[in-house]
């Protein structure tokens, strides 16, 4: 059955919820997602479960999530279009369930990467012992097939990731791949793994289905740009990764 309302391809984390870190002291917090305990550890603000509310209500909403399968079926909101996780490595329709075509796609796309990635894991963590800084990290992967690798520090301060990546890079470890860092949150993906890629895709199938209907773009951080730019509109949250560039191109 098609369908003539807007179509919102949607980021999550920090977007539409973030970690009670982020928040300011005192904010009312409306649990979003939950840890593998079934412990709240992700949290909407008041605005954004008005925002989440009025979207789910009025237009069709595809998440378009780094987070894995797991993670994403963690996440304590009515999405029912389906999803698109991984950073593009996945597809999930309306069940839930993998899109077999797209992974078959994927397979073809990730074969060379697949030895390749659990290395890149285990070389970047023992950088991080060299320098002092406490990481962890670990592949994502769905059904067997490793997507891309993801790291995480320990500390107090963000900014250490910059030192661990300018370390991996000048050691020569990521030819064949790009990066993704916001925050407590730097992942090293292999070319053709990208939620532009599956966005694209996913556009393609839904105009055979819908025709050409208004799809905006919402999402947080520099790389979203990629599946934000091929939306007819895009937005980020003030305050976001993507706004703070944005302001200083502004400002000179």
């Amino acid at each position: 059955m098609s369908s003539n309302r807007p179509l919102f391809l949607i980021d999550l984390d920090d977007t539409m919820f973030q970690t009670a870190r982020k928040m300011a002291e005192g904010t009312p917090r409306h649990a979003a997602t939950l840890d593998v305990e079934g412990q709240p550890n992700g949290y909407m603000n008041p605005v954004q479960k008005t925002f989440a509310q009025w979207l789910l209500a009025n237009a069709d909403v595809v998440p378009v999530t780094a987070r894995s399968v797991e993670a994403y079926s963690r996440v304590q909101m009515p999405f029912s279009q389906g999803a698109i996780c991984s950073h593009g490595g996945v597809i999930l329709g309306p069940d839930g369930k993998l899109d077999q075509s797209w992974q078959e796609h994927m397979r073809v796309i990730l074969d060379s990467f697949q030895s390749r990635l659990p290395d890149l894991s285990e070389a970047t963590l023992e950088i991080g012992k060299e320098l002092g800084i406490s990481l962890r990290g670990w592949v994502v992967e769905e059904e067997g097939l490793r997507h891309y690798v993801v790291t995480k520090h320990n500390e107090s301060n963000d900014e250490v990731l910059n030192t661990v990546l300018a370390e991996v890079q000048a050691r020569g470890l990521l030819d064949g791949m790009h990066i993704h860092g916001n925050s407590n949150n730097l992942a090293f993906l292999p070319t053709g793994l990208s939620k532009r890629v599956a966005v694209e895709e996913w556009l393609r199938r839904d105009r055979e289905v819908n025709g050409e209907r208004p799809v905006l773009g919402v999402g947080d951080s520099i790389t979203d740009l990629g599946f934000m730019d091929v939306c007819h509109m895009w937005a980020t949250p003030a305050r976001s990764q993507l706004a703070k560039m944005v302001e200083s191109v502004v400002n000179g």
